[in-house]
């Protein structure tokens, strides 16, 4: 058995249902789909859409991208934020016709210690046994779970997957009759994936690529990177989706969704990025929230202020860790914002732009392109002004979250082989 266990406030990872077979061995593990956990309540935000179906016996139904093909797979399940244990009663994979329909031929059986049902303790990490099954890069699946009881259900990432919620144990059924649970506002999309964190491939030829940061990546990006890479005949790389929406570079999340907004990516780094199965290069977006939340009318004496040399050191501090395993990082630097108001819940502009408040991303940009990193993208080309300080509208929503177009002129500044 490999255990790692860390005390205290740090997240416990077991890997308690090591494979019987000694083929599999850890190394060949590597991330082929992601997303971030974080703390999250769906009867809060889902109110009384999410009663309706009430707390039990219920069936989530979540189709994801794997980047990377594979033969092998295990899933990996969280129950990081969770405030007492989780059961998990049933989990099947299936390739995926449309939404919530699945090839039933093409479906399996997901076991933990040879068992259909699974306890998560609370603030555990468990993956499962792996299972020889078949998974294209970039060919949807679909991961069904089943639970009868969700009450302390607290654990979610909201990229990277469209789940949808029903009544009843629906995983083996050729589609479930549920509802997306997605939630959408002034804030932003968020797509609701319960306690299911992770797919790996067993193989030992490929390594991943991980994509962390906020809300600027939190998109399509990974997917359109993943897909200009076996483009060009690369087949050997998993892109892993960690970015946060609303994530901070030195402090938690604050504002409406509370802990939504993730961790710090200081506290959050070790897990969501150097621990990913089979990790190789990192690439980072992160502080623009560090400048910008805390001069929100809404956020003020909520979202503390930094300054720029915090922010340097601990950029620093995810590039000196990276470097410890011999994995490389990247750094991209932090977009321009002006235009951006951030009309929160539709009730005026809760933010101006102005060259004071933009000085900082500035001198951070400026120390990024001489920084001790493997290399850095340097997006200032997607501005319309010749001072960088507002990007073209075609690429962006509301002065700073990216329009298709903008992810791709983003994934265009990525090279397929870092």
């Amino acid at each position: 058995e490999i255990a790692s266990c860390l005390v205290g406030s740090e997240m416990c990872i077991r890997d308690r249902f090591p494979s019987t077979t000694s083929s599999y061995s850890q190394e060949n593990w590597v991330g082929s789909w992601s997303t971030s956990p974080v703390e999250f309540s769906v009867q809060k935000f889902f109110g009384n859409r999410f009663k309706d179906f009430g707390l039990h016996h219920l069936t989530f139904r979540t189709v994801i991208k794997p980047t990377l093909t594979g033969e092998t797979v295990r899933l990996t399940f969280s129950n990081t934020y969770g405030t007492g244990p989780m059961t998990i009663d049933a989990v099947t994979i299936a390739k995926t016709i449309s939404k919530q329909r699945i090839k039933v031929h093409t479906k399996k059986n997901v076991t933990f210690n040879g068992s259909k049902k699974v306890t998560l303790r609370k603030g555990e990490t468990i993956h499962s046994d792996p299972l020889n099954y078949h998974v294209d890069a970039l060919e949807p699946m679909t991961v069904s779970m089943y639970m009868k009881n969700t009450e302390q259900l607290k654990t979610f990432g909201l990229i990277g997957g469209t789940t949808y919620i029903s009544s009843g144990n629906q995983v083996n059924l050729p589609a479930t009759t549920g509802v997306p649970m997605v939630l959408n506002g002034s804030f932003g999309e968020y797509d609701v994936i319960p306690l299911f964190t992770g797919l790996d491939v067993d193989r030992p030829d490929a390594s991943s690529t991980v994509i962390i940061g906020d809300s600027t990546l939190a998109n399509d990006i990974p997917i359109l990177y993943s897909t200009k890479q076996h483009l060009a005949n690369v087949h050997n790389v998993g892109v892993l989706q960690q970015a946060i929406k609303g994530n901070r570079l030195c402090a938690d999340g604050a504002g409406r969704l509370g802990m939504a907004y993730g961790e710090s990516m200081l506290k959050r780094y070790e897990r969501d990025a150097l621990n990913q199965p089979g990790v190789k290069n990192i690439i980072i977006k992160v502080g623009c929230n560090d400048i910008i939340h805390p001069n929100c009318k809404s956020m003020m004496g909520i979202a503390p202020k930094v300054t720029t040399e915090q922010m340097i050191n601990a950029y620093k501090t995810l590039i000196n860790k990276a470097h410890q395993r011999n994995i490389q990082v990247y750094l991209v630097t932090r977009s321009a914002w002006k235009g951006y108001t951030r009309n929160i819940l539709n009730k005026g502009d809760d933010i101006e732009w102005t060259p004071e408040i933009d000085q900082m991303r500035k001198d951070i940009n400026a120390w990024i392109k001489t920084n001790p990193a493997d290399g850095y993208i340097d997006l200032d080309d997607l501005c319309q002004d010749e001072d960088c300080t507002e990007l073209r509208s075609e690429y962006v929503t509301d002065g700073v979250h990216f329009t298709l177009e903008g992810q791709k002129a983003v994934v265009e500044k990525l090279p397929v082989r870092l």
